[in-house]
C-alpha cells in the first residue's frame, strides 16, 4: 500500500469519529432556556475534550508519518489497532459526558486514552523498524503515558480530574511538535 493512500485512510477514519463524537449531544427541543443548556454542559465539555484529543492524535499521526518512507503490513495493522482505539473514544465520553462524577465512567474513558497511548507506542515501534529516527517521541509518550495512569487512579477519588489531565495531555502533545522544531 502506498503511504498516500493509508495516509487518506486514516484521515477519513478520524474525520468520522469527530463527527460521530457531537452525535450524542442531544439539545433540549422542548426547553430553551440557559437552564438547559447548564444541564447538558458535562456532556458539551467532555465533547469538547476528545475532540482536541482528537485532533491532536491527528497532528501528532501526521508528523509521524511526514518522515515515514515505507509502510509494511505491521505498520497496516498496528495503524488499524491505533483506529479501534479510536473509534471507542464517542462511546466513552458519551458516557462519562452522561456523569462525571461517576468513578467507573471517568476510569473508562481514562483507560480508553491509555489503550491509545499504548497503541501510538506500538505504531511508532513498528514505523522505526523500517524508517527514519523518531526517537523524539519516546519523552511525549511515556509523559503521557504515565499522566494518564495518575488519572486513572484519581478518578476514582474525583471523576472530573480526567478532563484536566486530558487537557494537560493535549497540552503535552500539543507542544512536543513545537519543540522538536526548536532543535
Amino acid at each position: 500500500m502506498n503511504k498516500e493512500r493509508f495516509e487518506a485512510f486514516t484521515d477519513a477514519v478520524i474525520a468520522i469519529i469527530m463527527t460521530i463524537l457531537v452525535l450524542d449531544i442531544h439539545l433540549p427541543t422542548d426547553d430553551h432556556s440557559i437552564h438547559s443548556i447548564i444541564a447538558i454542559a458535562p456532556s458539551f465539555i467532555a465533547y469538547i475534550v476528545s475532540f482536541i484529543i482528537l485532533a491532536v492524535m491527528w497532528v501528532n499521526h501526521h508528523n509521524l508519518f511526514l518522515h515515514v518512507e515505507a509502510i509494511n503490513h505491521k505498520i497496516l495493522y498496528t495503524n488499524i489497532f491505533l483506529l479501534f482505539c479510536a473509534t471507542l473514544l464517542p462511546a466513552t465520553t458519551a458516557w462519562f459526558g452522561s456523569d462525571i462524577y461517576s468513578p467507573v465512567a471517568a476510569w473508562l474513558y481514562a483507560l480508553n486514552v491509555i489503550i491509545y497511548n499504548i497503541s501510538f507506542s506500538i505504531l511508532r515501534d513498528e514505523v522505526l523498524k523500517i524508517n527514519s529516527d523518531l526517537t523524539h517521541l519516546y519523552f511525549t509518550e511515556f509523559s503521557s503515558l504515565i499522566l494518564n495512569i495518575i488519572a486513572l487512579i484519581i478518578v476514582f477519588f474525583w471523576p472530573p480530574f480526567i478532563i484536566i489531565s486530558l487537557l494537560l495531555d493535549i497540552l503535552l502533545w500539543s507542544i512536543q511538535p513545537v519543540l522538536r522544531h526548536k532543535h
